[in-house]
C-alpha cells in the first residue's frame, strides 16, 4: 500500500468517525452531505455543476457540451430535479422523493427521460448513464432547476448540490446578467466552491448598435469584481449561433477539459477542503447552538436574582418599617415639644387659683363676678394650650406624616387631606381633668400640674396619630401588594432563567468539548475505527419507475389576440365625426338651438383632439424601451441588455414649438432628491443636518449615518446635483437632440437627478395623439416609481405589460400582476395588453404556443383571464425584417388601433350619437308645436312646467343623497377586509422564504435581524401596493355607482314624463391623485421574536422556524389591522368627498341640460316663434337623420 493510499484510507476512517459524530450531534443534514462527498471520492468522480436562472439555457448548454440532446429544453421552467449525467453503460437511475430508487437498464427513450427530469413531485434525482463522446468516465455533469424559480422546491434542489461540486458554472441569460439575485447568489457561495464561473449565455442577442461589447463586458466584469470573483471566470456563449463572433463555446470546452483534469488530479485535496468546510460549519453550529456567553450570563443572572430578592424583602418590610419609623418620629416630636413653657405656667397658675374653693373677686355681686373671672381665666388658658399644642406638636406631626407619605408613595387624596387636617383633639375640660382634688395652690403644685397636663396632651396626640399611622401603613401594604406579587413572580422567573443558564453554561462547556473532539478527529489525524468500510453508501429500497402522467398532444394553434368584430358594420370614426359636424352646422343656423349646437360642436372637437396615454410596464430587462422604439419605428429611447429605464421617459408628437427629434429634460427638485435619499437610507429628516442638500448629506456620511453600501449611491446623486445645480435650483428644463438622451434617461450617474424625459417624435402613432410612457416599473421599491406606476395604471388610456420570451415572471412581477388582476374590473373597458418580447428566440411555432399557454396560465393564476396576449420581436421589427410566425407586430398595431378606434373612440362616438338623437328629438318637438292650437300649447306648457319642477326636485334630492356614499362605504369596508386576508397569506409565504438556511453563514443573529428588516420593508411595500390598488378600484366603483344612479335611475325617472333627458358621465373629470400611503413600521415591535431564536439548530431542525414565523405573522397581522383601522377613516372621508363632489357636478350638469331643454321647448311654444325657421330646421334635420340611418352610424 502506497503512502497516498494509506492517507486516503485514513481519510475514509476519520470521515466515518466524523459521520458518526455528526449524527450523534443531531446534524443529519451535514452527515448526509459528508456521506455524499465521500461516496463521490470513493467513486473517484469529478462533479461539474450547472446552475443559474431558469430558462437561461443551462440544459441546452449541457446538451451542446455533451454532444447529445439528453436534457429537456424549453423557454419555460422545465428541470424540476437534479440531473446527474455520467459516462457508462446505458441506464437511468431514478431516486424518488420517498427514499427509494428505480433502474432502467439498457437503451432508453430520451423523451421518457426528459419527462422524468420534469417530474419534481415524484423524482428527486435523475442519473443518466451513456457513452457520451464529450464526457470522461470520471466526470459527472449536474443540471439543476433555476435558482430564481418561484417554486421553492426548485431552489432547494439547486442549492443541495453545492457542497459536492468541484466546479460550478453559473449560467445567466444575456439580458438578465445584472439581476440582483445573481449578486446575492454568487456572493453567498464563492467561498464554498473551489472553482466558480459565470457563463453569459445567448450572446447572439448582443446588438452592437445598442451597446459596445467591450462596454458590456466591462460592466459584467465589474459586477463579478463586486462579488469577489476574478474576471477570468467569465465566459460568453451561444448555443443557437455556433459561428457567432462573440461565441466562446470552444474556449469554454477547452477550459472545461483542463478543469476536469485538474479536479481529477486534485480530487483528494478538493475532497479534504470540502470535508474541512463541513467540519467548520458543524463546529460553528455546535458553538452557535450552545455558546451564547452562558457562563458570563449566569454570573449576571445570579446577581440579578439576589437584587430581586433584596427588593422583595424591602417591599415586604416596608409597611412594618413605615409604622415603626413614624411612631418613633411622633414620639420624638412629642417628647421634645415644650408644651408648658414659663408663659403658660403663669396662665396655669391663674387658672389653678381660680379653681380654689376660697377664690372670689369683688365686693358687690361677687358671685357673678367670680364666675366670669373663672371663665375668662379658663378660656385664656385653654386657648394658649391649643395654640402651643399646634405649634409645638401638630405642625411637626403633619410635616412628619407628609414626608412619610411622599417617601412611601402614598398618594391617596383622602389620606393627604387627613394628614393636612390633623390636629391633636383637646376637650375644653382637659384643664379640669389635670387638677388633683384637694391639692393646695402653690408654685410647686403649678409645676406638677403643668407636667401632668403636658402628659395628657401627649397621650391624646399618640392616640390620634395611632389612627393615622394605621391608615398610612394599611395604604402602604395595599399598594405594595401588587408590587410584592410582581416581585415574587419576577423572582421565580429570574431563578428559572438562572437555572436554565446554569444548564446552558454546562451545555456550552459540553459543546466546546464536542467541537474540540470533532476538530481533533479531522485536524489531528487521530486513528479511528468506524467498523464499517462503506459507511457512506446510502441504502435504498428498489422500486419500480414512477408512472408518468401522459399529456395529450395538442395541435399547434395559430391563435392571436384579435379584436372582436361588431355584428353591424359601422362608419369609421372620422366619417362619424364629419356627420356630427354636419348636424352641428344645421343646428347652429337656428337661433333657438344655437347654444346647444355650440356645446355639441365643442364635444366633437374634444373627441377629435383627444390625447391618448400608452404606458409600458414590464419585468426586469423585458425590453420595454426596445418595444417603444419599435412602436414608433426608430431608435428613440436608449435600450441596452443592462437595465436602463431609471426615469419616466415619454415619446409624443412635436408640440409647443418643440421640433421633431428633440428631447426635453425635467430635473427633480432639491426637495425631491432629498426625500429620495431619505427613503433610500431609511434615515429621518433629523438625522441629516445642514442648510443645503450637500451639507446635509456630507454631514450624514461623515457621521456614519449612511449605510456603507449606499455611500456610493448618495455620492453619485450629490455629484449629479453638483453638475446640474443651476437647472435644479431654478427649475429649468434642458432641451437636447434625441441622440443625446441616453445619459439623462439611462445612465444612473446623470439619470438619478432626472425626473422625466420627453422625446418629441413625429410618427404615425404619435400623430394619432398617442403618447408612449416608458416606466421604471411598479416592482421597484422606489417610492416615486411605485406612485407613478399606479397613477399611470389608473390614468393611462391603455398599457402594455412586457414579459421576456425566456424569462416570464419574477416574484416582483407576480405581485404587480396580482394587483393588475384586482384592478381590471374597475375599468370600464379592458385596457390591458400583454406582450411576449424577444419571441424570435422561438425555435418552432409549437414551442411558441407552449410559451404563450404558459404565460396565459400564469396570468390566470393572478386573476387575469382571457388576456389580450401578443408576441413580438422588437429587435427584428427595428431591423426592418419581414414579419414571421414569432414576430406579429402588425397584430399589436391592429389591436391597439382597434382599442382606440373601436373601444375608446367609438364609446365616445356613442355618447355623441345619444346627444345627437336628443337634439333631433328637440327639433321634432319644436316642429310638432307649430301645428298645435293655442289651447294645446298651453296644456303642453303647463305639463312641461310640472315635469320641470318634478325633475328639479329629483335632481336636488340626488345631489345630497347618501345612497352612493353608503354603497361606497360598504365597498370600502369589504375591500379592506379582503386586503387584510391577502396580506396575511402574503406575510406567511414571504416570511417562510425570508428566513432560509443560508442565514447560518456568518453572524447568525446579525443575519436574521437583517432578514427581518428586509422582510418588513417588503411587507410594507406590498401593503402600499394593496392600498394603491384599492384606490384605483374604488375610483372605478364610484364612477360605476354614479353612472348607475344618474344615467339609469335618474334618466328612468325623467323619462316617465318623456319631456326631459340627460347625459352625464360618472367618470371623474377632476384630476384625482392616488392616496398618499406611508405606513410606519416600528421594528422594536418585532425584536422580541429575534431574542426568542436560540440557535440555527433550534430554528431549522427543532421546529423553531415555524413558531418564529407564526409569531411574526401574528405581530404583522396586528400592525396591519392598526394600519387599516387608521386608513379606514381617512378613506371614508376621501371617498365621501369624491362622491359629494361628483354629485354636485352631475347635478349642475343635469340641471343645466334640462333647463336648456325647457327653455327651448318654451321658446318653440311661444307665439312669436319663427315658423319658417323651425320648418327649415326640421327639414334639414330630417334629411340628416335619413342619411344617417342609411349609413348606420
Amino acid at each position: 500500500m502506497t503512502e497516498e493510499e494509506r492517507h486516503n484510507r485514513e481519510i475514509f476512517s476519520r470521515t466515518g468517525a466524523l459521520y458518526a459524530q455528526f449524527l450523534d450531534h443531531q446534524d443529519k443534514k451535514r452527515a448526509d452531505q459528508l456521506a455524499a462527498i465521500m461516496k463521490k471520492a470513493a467513486d473517484e468522480e469529478v462533479y461539474i455543476a450547472f446552475t443559474g436562472h431558469y430558462s437561461a439555457g443551462k440544459s441546452s448548454l449541457l446538451n451542446t457540451l455533451l454532444g447529445e440532446d439528453i436534457l429537456p429544453t424549453s423557454p419555460i421552467p422545465t428541470s424540476a430535479n437534479l440531473v446527474v449525467i455520467r459516462h457508462g453503460e446505458d441506464k437511468v437511475v431514478l431516486h424518488t422523493t420517498d427514499g427509494a430508487y428505480a433502474e432502467i437498464k439498457g437503451s432508453y427513450d430520451k423523451e421518457q427521460v426528459q419527462q422524468f427530469c420534469k417530474d419534481g413531485e415524484q423524482i428527486e434525482t435523475v442519473e443518466v448513464y451513456a457513452g457520451f463522446k464529450e464526457s470522461e468516465p470520471y466526470a459527472a455533469y449536474i443540471d439543476t432547476p433555476g435558482i430564481d424559480s418561484t417554486d421553492e422546491a426548485h431552489f432547494l434542489s439547486a442549492a443541495s448540490v453545492l457542497h459536492q461540486a468541484d466546479a460550478l458554472f453559473y449560467v445567466v441569460h444575456y439580458n438578465h446578467v445584472h439581476s440582483e439575485e445573481n449578486m446575492l447568489f454568487l456572493s453567498s457561495i464563492k467561498d464554498r466552491i473551489p472553482n466558480l464561473f459565470l457563463i453569459v449565455n445567448q450572446i447572439d442577442r448582443h446588438d452592437e448598435t445598442e451597446t459596445k461589447f467591450e462596454e458590456y463586458r466591462r460592466q459584467v466584469e465589474d459586477m463579478l469584481e463586486g462579488a469577489g470573483i476574478p474576471k477570468e471566470s467569465l465566459f460568453f456563449t451561444s448555443v443557437t449561433e455556433p459561428d457567432h463572433p462573440l461565441n466562446g463555446m470552444e474556449q469554454l470546452k477547452k477550459h472545461l477539459q483542463k478543469l476536469k483534469q485538474q479536479a481529477k488530479t486534485n480530487l483528494w485535496s478538493l475532497t479534504e477542503r470540502k470535508v474541512a468546510h463541513l467540519v467548520k460549519e458543524h463546529t460553528e453550529m455546535l458553538i452557535k447552538d450552545d455558546k451564547n456567553g452562558s457562563g458570563e450570563q449566569f454570573d449576571k443572572q445570579e446577581a440579578l436574582v439576589r437584587s430581586v430578592e433584596d427588593e422583595l424583602k424591602k417591599a415586604v418590610q416596608q409597611a412594618e418599617t413605615a409604622e415603626k419609623d413614624i411612631r418613633k418620629d411622633v414620639q420624638n416630636i412629642l417628647q421634645n415639644a415644650n408644651l408648658t413653657p414659663f408663659e403658660m405656667r403663669e396662665l396655669a397658675s391663674a387658672y389653678i387659683e381660680s379653681q380654689q374653693p376660697s377664690f372670689k373677686t369683688g365686693l358687690f355681686f361677687s358671685k357673678a363676678k367670680t364666675a366670669l373671672e373663672k371663665e375668662r381665666r379658663h378660656a385664656e388658658f385653654f386657648a394658649d394650650i391649643k395654640k402651643r399644642t399646634e405649634g409645638e406638636a401638630d405642625w411637626h406631626i403633619i410635616d412628619t406624616f407628609t414626608k412619610a407619605a411622599k417617601r412611601y408613595e402614598a398618594d391617596s387624596d383622602e389620606l393627604i387631606r387627613k394628614i393636612q387636617a390633623y390636629r391633636t383633639p383637646l376637650s375644653d375640660d382637659i384643664t379640669a381633668q389635670a387638677l388633683k382634688q384637694g391639692a393646695a395652690f402653690s408654685s410647686e403644685y403649678v409645676l406638677t400640674y403643668t407636667k401632668d397636663l403636658a402628659e395628657m396632651i401627649r397621650r391624646e396626640a399618640k392616640r390620634q396619630t395611632a389612627e393615622l399611622i394605621e391608615e398610612l401603613t394599611a395604604y402602604v401594604q395595599t399598594k405594595n401588594g401588587p408590587l410584592i406579587e410582581n416581585l415574587k413572580n419576577r423572582l421565580e422567573k429570574e431563578k428559572k432563567i438562572r437555572d436554565e443558564l446554569a444548564q446552558s453554561a454546562k451545555e456550552e462547556r459540553n459543546a466546546l468539548e464536542k467541537a474540540a473532539r470533532v476538530r481533533a478527529l479531522w485536524e489531528e489525524e487521530l486513528t479511528c475505527d468506524t467498523g464499517n468500510g462503506d459507511w457512506y453508501t446510502r441504502k435504498k429500497r428498489l422500486a419500480k419507475a414512477p408512472v408518468q402522467k401522459e399529456k395529450p398532444k395538442e395541435a399547434v394553434r395559430h391563435e392571436v389576440s384579435k379584436p372582436e368584430k361588431n355584428a353591424m358594420k359601422e362608419l369609421p370614426i372620422k366619417e362619424q365625426t364629419d356627420r356630427f359636424y354636419e348636424l352641428a352646422g344645421i343646428l347652429e343656423s337656428s337661433s333657438i338651438l344655437g347654444k346647444q349646437a355650440e356645446a355639441f360642436r365643442s364635444r366633437i372637437e374634444r373627441l377629435e383632439n383627444r390625447q391618448f396615454t400608452l404606458a409600458l410596464f414590464g419585468g426586469f430587462s423585458s425590453g420595454k424601451s426596445s418595444f417603444a422604439n419599435a412602436l414608433v419605428g426608430e431608435y428613440v429611447l436608449p435600450s441596452s441588455p443592462t437595465p436602463t429605464t431609471a426615469t419616466i421617459n415619454k415619446i409624443t408628437k412635436p408640440q409647443d414649438g418643440k421640433p421633431h427629434k428633440s428631447a426635453e429634460i425635467v430635473f427633480k427638485t432639491e426637495e425631491e432628491l432629498d426625500a429620495e435619499m431619505l427613503q433610500l437610507t431609511e434615515l429621518k429628516d433629523a438625522d441629516v443636518k445642514g442648510r443645503s442638500l450637500k451639507e446635509r448629506w456630507n454631514y450624514a456620511i461623515k457621521k456614519g449615518k449612511v449605510p456603507g453600501e449606499l455611500i456610493p449611491v448618495i455620492q453619485t446623486m450629490l455629484q449629479a446635483f453638483d453638475t446640474y445645480e443651476e437647472q435644479i435650483r431654478q427649475r429649468l428644463t434642458l432641451t437636447v437632440p434625441v441622440e443625446d438622451v441616453k445619459p439623462y434617461a439611462a445612465e444612473e450617474k446623470t439619470a438619478c437627478c432626472v425626473k422625466e424625459v420627453t422625446v418629441y417624435y413625429d410618427s404615425p402613432l404619435t400623430q394619432k395623439g398617442i403618447t408612449i410612457v416608458d416606466t421604471p416599473g411598479a416592482s421597484s421599491i422606489n417610492k416615486r416609481h411605485t406612485e407613478l406606476a399606479f397613477q399611470y395604471i389608473k390614468d393611462a388610456d391603455a398599457f402594455f405589460y412586457m414579459t421576456y420570451y425566456q424569462h416570464s415572471f419574477s416574484k416582483g412581477d407576480r405581485s404587480f400582476l396580482k394587483k393588475l388582476g384586482l384592478v381590471k374590473e374597475a375599468f370600464g373597458m379592458d385596457k390591458m395588453f400583454f406582450v411576449i418580447n424577444a419571441a424570435d428566440l422561438a425555435k418552432t411555432e409549437s414551442e411558441l404556443e407552449t410559451v404563450k399557454d404558459y404565460v396565459r396560465s400564469e396570468l390566470s393564476k393572478e386573476g387575469i383571464n382571457r388576456p389580450k396576449l401578443y408576441h413580438v420581436s422588437s429587435k427584428e421589427e427595428l431591423a426592418g425584417k419581414k414579419e414571421a410566425f414569432y414576430n406579429r407586430f402588425s397584430d399589436v398595431r391592429t389591436g391597439l388601433e382597434h382599442f382606440i378606434e373601436e373601444d375608446v373612440m367609438r364609446a365616445s362616438c356613442a355618447q355623441l350619437k345619444t346627444e345627437a338623437d336628443k337634439l333631433c328629438g328637440m327639433v321634432e318637438q319644436l316642429h310638432e308645436s307649430l301645428h298645435q292650437s293655442a289651447e294645446e300649447k298651453e296644456k303642453k306648457k303647463q305639463r312641461l312646467e310640472s315635469s320641470y319642477e318634478k325633475a328639479l326636485g329629483d335632481i336636488s334630492k340626488r345631489r345630497t343623497s347618501e345612497v352612493i356614499i353608503r354603497k361606497v362605504m360598504k365597498d370600502t369596508e369589504e375591500q379592506l377586509y379582503h386586503i387584510k386576508h391577502r396580506l396575511t397569506f402574503y406575510a406567511n409565504d414571504m416570511l417562510k422564504t425570508a428566513f432560509h438556511p443560508g442565514l447560518q453563514n456568518g453572524d447568525w443573529k446579525q443575519n436574521i435581524s437583517a432578514a427581518l428588516n428586509e422582510a418588513l420593508k417588503e411587507f410594507r411595500f406590498e401593503y402600499i401596493q394593496e392600498l394603491k390598488t384599492l384606490d384605483i378600484r374604488m375610483t372605478g366603483f364610484i364612477e360605476r355607482h354614479m353612472t348607475e344612479e344618474w344615467m339609469e335611475n335618474c334618466q328612468k325617472k325623467l323619462m316617465e314624463d318623456g319631456d326631459f333627458s340627460i347625459y352625464v358621465s360618472g367618470e371623474n373629470e377632476f384630476a384625482v391623485q392616488l392616496k398618499e400611503v406611508a405606513p410606519v413600521i416600528d421594528v422594536s415591535v418585532f425584536t422580541h421574536h429575534i431574542k426568542e431564536v436560540k440557535s440555527p439548530k433550534q430554528f431549522f431542525e427543532q421546529n423553531g422556524k415555524a413558531a418564529f414565523v407564526e409569531g411574526l405573522r401574528l405581530s404583522l397581522q396586528k400592525v396591519t389591522e392598526k394600519w387599516l383601522e387608521q386608513e379606514k377613516e381617512s378613506l371614508s372621508e376621501r371617498y365621501t368627498e369624491q362622491v359629494r363632489r361628483l354629485q354636485e357636478d352631475m347635478a349642475d350638469k343635469s340641471l343645466s341640460q334640462i333647463r336648456e331643454q325647457r327653455d327651448t321647448y318654451l321658446q318653440g311654444l311661444a307665439e312669436n316663434t319663427s315658423a319658417r325657421e323651425i320648418e327649415h330646421l326640421y327639414e334639414a334635420e330630417k334629411a340628416w337623420k335619413k342619411k344617417d340611418e342609411m349609413l348606420k352610424i
